[in-house]
């Protein structure tokens, strides 16, 4: 299959995922969340983090701010990503209190006001939560196609677990993929924890 084709075929099939993630009331999206969140505190890769590096959710994805005040009460250092506009790259910086110290920030995602920004480097944590549309049981995701994510993880130092966070019915057989396309180790829905690659 050519790049273009697989390009035609991840945006279909981003469209179709969104659309059912779209379609669940706010309460199924809080309770999923919830069972989520549940599961990855009983991870043994989670229970011994010092640290954790996790995106803060938007819309009808999978709430993270749960889990990122969990980890806080448990005196795990958080940090999440940032985008700079024009960067390629994402940068992390480390939050302390999710109300008091983000903004809505480049594709209005919540991100840490400027005086709040303490960069961090992925080094400092052993677990991180990766964002995504659709995935598979090997781990592969279909993001928004810009490739932020899959730079990440590509340099991430080798203590570092991936983990994605989705609902079942994002899981699909096979999520199309190019040479870019870099996979989770785990992915945890409200109802199990598949465990990829690794």
């Amino acid at each position: 299959m050519g790049e273009a084709q697989i390009a035609v075929e991840k945006e279909n099939l981003r469209r179709y995922i969104l659309r059912l993630r779209d379609r669940q009331s706010i309460g199924e999206v809080q309770q999923k969340s919830e069972d989520i969140t549940d599961q990855v505190l009983l991870l043994h890769e989670y229970v011994r983090a010092r640290g954790i590096a996790c995106y803060v959710s938007k819309d009808t994805e999978v709430d993270t701010r749960v889990l990122i005040r969990s980890s806080l009460d448990k005196g795990k250092r958080v940090i999440i990503p940032v985008v700079k506009k024009g960067d390629v790259e994402l940068f992390f910086s480390e939050v302390k209190d999710l109300g008091k110290e983000l903004a809505p920030g480049t594709f209005g995602i919540l991100e840490p006001k400027p005086e709040f920004v303490r960069q961090v480097g992925l080094d400092a944590v052993d677990i991180m939560f990766v964002p995504g549309i659709a995935w598979d049981r090997d781990g592969y995701r279909l993001g928004w196609g810009r490739g932020y994510f899959d730079r990440a993880i590509q340099k991430l130092p080798p203590h570092v677990t991936t983990a994605g966070l989705a609902f079942n019915l994002q899981l699909i057989n096979r999520v199309p993929r190019d040479q870019f396309d870099v996979p989770v180790d785990m992915v945890v829905t409200e109802s199990r924890v598949i465990r990829g690659h690794r």
